[in-house]
């Protein structure tokens, strides 16, 4: 075994770390070394307690949840439960070792991190007590948004949406009401009188509670999760996401958001889910600005009236071919994830034209019909790849073979990818000569 230095992580209460402690590699495992605790909560605005020395029993109260009250006595060799943490277990119950509210009013960060453990452990099949879901109330909800920094929200969250049961964690959410109050709200901030942006709130902006159309997105949020997210993990599916990939979180974000964006305007989802995103959840720019290309590319398919009856094996009309080839276009961009396309219009899918699997969440239909569209897709040549494949002229050489002026280059360059997207086994020549004639016009 390689010899290591142990690690102290000092006391740092803004970084959420308010106990000293020791950490230590065995074989490649870290273990964390520290004293048992009694924390003393002071303050009604602040989550980050007085720490003192304390006894197992009283170290074991204070914790989160009873699984995680459990200590291993390394003399007797024994598990020493000083709740019910070992019935707990063999029930799959997460159960607060005091009354959950004194304890989650405490910190409410344990309330989301709660969620999480259903999450990355859904496959054993662990629920929240239902003593948890009892004592979440309005006034616990507003310690949730007092006691929690936005940034540790964010945290969470993505841990939630990129584990492997991120659908079960977005029931949960909706059955605290923590989607509504906590975490589907955008935060705009105040701009200086330079025009700059400052870290002051000018407004909240609560997405659920913003009338029909709040209802309705938290509506197609909820459905979508319920049948779309679980193709996510089928083997075999043609939106089959990898468990380890980055992609589960941008879809899952996708699938949270687009209910409350669907038919927006380009200039207000730039800026709306920027302050969800980003002010709101302190997600990186990067995953706003793919979630954002991906929600514009679904309104480009509705606003261009694609039509699912005109796509049929082997046979995609020219009007379903020009509207689908205007949504890959605002998904142009190498950090898009590759699966965009696909989840984008499984989404369109089953939002626009089969809304009958989304009530009744038949999941095995709404695979049948997303798998069975997409191929259809993909035995077309040249148009899922229009983005993708090499052109053969490039905008210098095109400048020279046409006389176009740089502004010009550009939109010319597009409607050559268009032009070999209807017509995939066009030459060189074909494409020029189709320019000459005014092609691009």
């Amino acid at each position: 075994m390689t010899a290591r230095t142990v690690s102290v992580i000092r006391v740092n209460p803004e970084l959420s770390k308010h106990i000293e402690t020791a950490t230590v590699c065995v074989y490649d495992t870290p273990i964390e070394f520290c004293a048992l605790r009694h924390d003393e909560y002071t303050r009604s605005d602040s989550r980050i307690p007085v720490v003192r020395p304390a006894t197992t029993v009283e170290d074991a109260l204070r914790r989160d949840y009873t699984v995680n009250a459990l200590f291993y006595n390394l003399h007797t060799k024994e598990v020493e439960d000083y709740t019910t943490g070992l019935e707990d277990l063999d029930r799959r119950i997460l159960r607060c070792p005091l009354d959950p509210k004194e304890t989650l009013t405490d910190d409410p960060l344990r309330l989301l991190r709660g969620v999480r453990f259903v999450g990355q452990l859904g496959e054993l099949g662990f629920v929240l007590d239902e003593s948890i879901f009892r004592c979440v109330d309005k006034e616990l909800l507003k310690k949730v948004t007092l006691k929690v920094s936005r940034e540790r929200v964010g945290k969470e969250l993505v841990k939630m949406l990129s584990g492997p049961f991120a659908e079960k964690c977005i029931e949960t959410l909706h059955e605290l009401n923590l989607l509504r109050e906590v975490i589907l709200v955008e935060l705009h901030l105040k701009s200086s009188k330079k025009g700059c942006v400052t870290a002051e709130v000018e407004r909240t902006e609560h997405l659920a509670y913003n009338g029909e159309a709040g209802s309705t997105g938290l509506e197609c949020l909820l459905s979508l999760n319920r049948t779309l997210v679980p193709l996510f993990s089928r083997s075999g599916s043609k939106v089959q996401l990898s468990p380890d990939s980055p992609d589960k979180l941008i879809a899952m974000i996708f699938i949270s958001c687009l209910g409350f964006y669907r038919g927006v305007s380009q200039s207000q989802i730039e800026d709306r889910l920027y302050a969800l995103c980003v002010n709101g959840l302190k997600l990186p720019v990067s995953s706003y600005n793919t979630v954002r290309r991906m929600i514009e590319c679904y309104n480009t398919l509705k606003r261009e009236g694609l039509n699912v009856c005109e796509i049929s094996d082997g046979e995609v009309t020219t009007a379903a071919k020009l509207a689908i080839f205007k949504g890959l276009n605002d998904l142009n961009d190498k950090k898009t994830i590759p699966s965009a396309f696909n989840i984008v219009f499984a989404a369109f899918i089953l939002i626009e034209h089969r809304c009958d699997l989304l009530a009744g969440g038949d999941v095995e239909g709404s695979g049948c019909v997303v798998d069975r569209l997409l191929l259809a897709l993909e035995q077309v040549p040249g148009l899922l790849d229009a983005f993708s494949r090499p052109l053969p002229l490039r905008g210098n050489e095109l400048a020279k073979l046409v006389p176009l002026e740089p502004p010009q280059i550009g939109p010319a360059l597009l409607a050559l990818r268009q032009y070999l997207m209807l017509h995939p086994q066009a030459s060189k020549d074909d494409m020029i000569h189709w320019l000459r004639q005014g092609g691009s016009s």
